[in-house]
């Protein structure tokens, strides 16, 4: 009976190159790729199923890779809605999907070895785990992959998020066309690329206004994502001398503070003063008043995910860099039009 080796010497080429003819390889021209198989099929070889299966990798499993300190569930139930999504794309297509716990310091390790153990045919990395090193890393060894956020950094990997910079704009414009002409931001740090986003979006709505000056962004804050920092930030807007119509928290932690901070100056929301914020979790649905929020359909976004992985799985050589799921602005009780306002 004729073996691997009985194919490759009669092609003329390497051991290989014939198994990635037989599994149906990208890298293998169609030429090279008949050419073996008419050869495999004169000299009467059979691969043998198992090692075709290794040969591909195909533990028809895949894994999510991301950072899950304690209390992740509470401080971002985002990523557990995107995880469901993605779970339920694979699960259609016949994959399983495993959760493993790894940080930016070891991310490069953990791919490396869930790859080199065959354990999973492709990875889903959440982005606030991912490094220019892993970025370098994913392109040299071919992983396949899909990144769920998009990187802070120029890259050539594949991805997919929200338009965070839409979701400014929606923001802004639901705000402008309410009438509110002054309108204050309060953000995360200046490395939250998200807030950032969703700042830039803002400052571009306003200033694309048919009438610029109507509406502005009379002031800008800047913070850690915490609901002591919304507080501290809801406090200085009541301090300043013209108070703005207006503000746009960068997330909910940001919102419940500044809510509060207003509250407990009397300030009436949204009478007084009208709060947008983005998502829905963890508070704006709870909150008094509940929040107008822009927000995005995440469970959406981990079905993408899945979907581009499975693709991306079988097609290696495939490239995917794009916004996913566009952002929605749902109305409700913290804002209203400017003639109620003080």
């Amino acid at each position: 009976m004729a073996t691997i080796k009985d194919v490759a010497r009669e092609a003329g080429v390497s051991i290989g190159t014939v198994s990635k003819a037989l599994n149906g390889s990208y890298t293998i021209s169609e030429e090279q790729t008949r050419r073996v198989k008419q050869i495999a099929e004169q000299l009467g070889y059979k691969a043998n199923a198992r090692a075709q299966t290794f040969a591909r990798q195909a533990s028809r499993s895949a894994v999510f890779l991301t950072a899950l300190p304690k209390g992740a569930a509470f401080e971002n139930p985002h990523m557990f809605e995107i995880i469901c999504g993605a779970e339920s794309a694979l699960r259609e297509k016949g994959y399983t999907l495993a959760l493993k716990h790894c940080d930016a310091k070891n991310i490069c390790h953990a791919a490396k070895e869930t790859m080199a153990s065959k354990s999973a045919d492709g990875i889903l990395f959440h982005a606030s785990v991912v490094t220019k090193e892993l970025a370098a890393m994913l392109g040299r060894e071919e992983i396949p992959h899909i990144i769920i956020g998009k990187p802070a950094f120029p890259n050539s990997v594949c991805w997919i998020d929200n338009d965070n910079r839409l979701s400014g704009e929606i923001a802004a414009r639901h705000l402008a066309e309410l009438g509110h002409t002054e309108i204050a931001f309060v953000g995360g740090l200046e490395e939250d690329k998200i807030s950032e986003d969703r700042l830039a979006g803002v400052e571009s709505e306003l200033r694309s206004r048919p009438q610029p000056n109507e509406s502005n962004l009379c002031a800008v804050y800047k913070g850690e994502s915490t609901i002591a920092e919304g507080k501290r930030a809801g406090l200085e807007i009541l301090a300043l001398a013209k108070r703005p119509h207006a503000v746009i928290c960068a997330n909910n932690y940001l919102a419940y503070g500044c809510l509060r901070a207003l509250q407990w100056q009397n300030v009436r929301v949204p009478d007084d003063v009208s709060l947008v914020t983005f998502d829905d979790y963890p508070f704006a649905l709870f909150m008094n008043p509940a929040l107008t929020t822009v927000s995005i359909d995440v469970y959406d976004m981990g079905v993408q995910a899945g979907k581009l992985l499975v693709s991306k799985i079988k097609k290696p050589g495939m490239r995917v860099q794009s916004f996913t799921t566009l952002p929605l602005l749902v109305k409700r009780q913290s804002t209203t039009e400017i003639k109620r306002c003080y």
